[in-house]
């Protein structure tokens, strides 16, 4: 059964949702380390294990974006560290794995820009691109991959603003679009993110109980709300929790799911919101997972 069948078992469980369940689930943050046995910046979505303690000459899950549907999307690869960011941006250029593209992933970066440079100081990251980056698309596709790279390198503690370099030179933009190279956060692509984005875990990942949970929203009345389903398409687990922030403002959200007592293998964890209209599911972000004990 392919994860695409999956997706409909989902949908077509999310249609007799009741709009509300429970919020016994704390916000916790999640880890993004991992130890595993594969290659650095490998183009297939890596299965992690979550640690605790980040050290050098390990590999790091590291949360890598995406297109789909005119926004961004969360993929996820192992990385060694201590370059971290430099990992992350090389898997970017490298584009979607196989299973990032069986769910929809691509990416507005051209094939073939090459990662020259990468310095963080001060807040900054500043990345030097090959002049490949800038060549075709139109205003859509130059504002998405700008914000592909703004939002790889904002996932760190260290990196608030980013500035894009072509070919060793400073720009003002990129292309004839127009769209601005300098000091760039995540608000400034708020247009290019989809309502809830999960950040972590990304698709693929191994995972085991309790399931951390984490993103971005911009919900009716902060409300996020999740479900995970096994194999079958049952729901096994459901619940809510609620943003820092929401109708028309971003916020952050983030749960633990305790997945004890369910037998390993394929889950996906979905989460959505509730149309205020008719309690439909809308905007939701779906992540095809692997549990693999307790």
């Amino acid at each position: 059964m392919r994860w695409t069948a999956l997706a409909l078992a989902v949908t077509m469980a999310l249609m007799g949702l009741a709009a509300c369940g429970d919020d016994d689930d704390e916000p916790t943050t999640p880890s993004t380390t991992a130890t595993a046995t594969a290659t650095a910046g490998q183009a297939e979505t890596p299965t992690v294990r979550p640690t605790q303690t980040p050290q050098d000459g390990i590999l790091v899950a590291v949360a890598v974006f995406f297109a789909r549907d005119e926004h961004i999307a969360t993929g996820g690869r192992l990385v060694m560290a201590p370059a971290v960011a430099r990992g992350a941006m090389e898997a970017l250029l490298a584009g979607p794995s196989t299973l990032e593209r069986e769910l929809g992933m691509g990416s507005e970066v051209p094939a073939g820009t090459r990662l020259l440079d990468i310095d963080i100081a001060n807040g900054l990251a500043t990345v030097d691109l090959s002049g490949e980056f800038e060549s075709g698309g139109g205003s859509l596709s130059m504002t998405t991959r700008v914000a592909q790279v703004v939002y790889t390198l904002t996932q760190y503690d260290t990196v608030d603003r980013v500035t894009i370099r072509l070919e060793g030179k400073e720009v003002d933009a990129i292309g004839g679009e127009g769209v601005p190279a300098k000091n760039l956060a995540r608000d400034d692509f708020r247009d290019n993110t989809p309502l809830i984005l999960v950040e972590a875990p990304a698709p693929g990942a191994e995972v085991r109980s309790p399931l951390r949970v984490s993103g971005t929203s911009n919900t009716f009345e902060a409300t996020v709300e999740w479900l995970v389903t096994d194999w079958d398409g049952r729901i096994v687990k459901e619940g809510f929790t609620t943003a820092t922030a929401g109708t028309g403002t971003w916020g952050t959200f983030a749960f633990e799911v305790d997945l004890a007592g369910l037998a390993p293998g394929r889950i996906t964890l979905v989460v959505f919101e509730s149309s205020p209209k008719d309690g439909s599911p809308t905007n939701v972000y779906e992540v095809p997972l692997t549990l693999t004990g307790p």
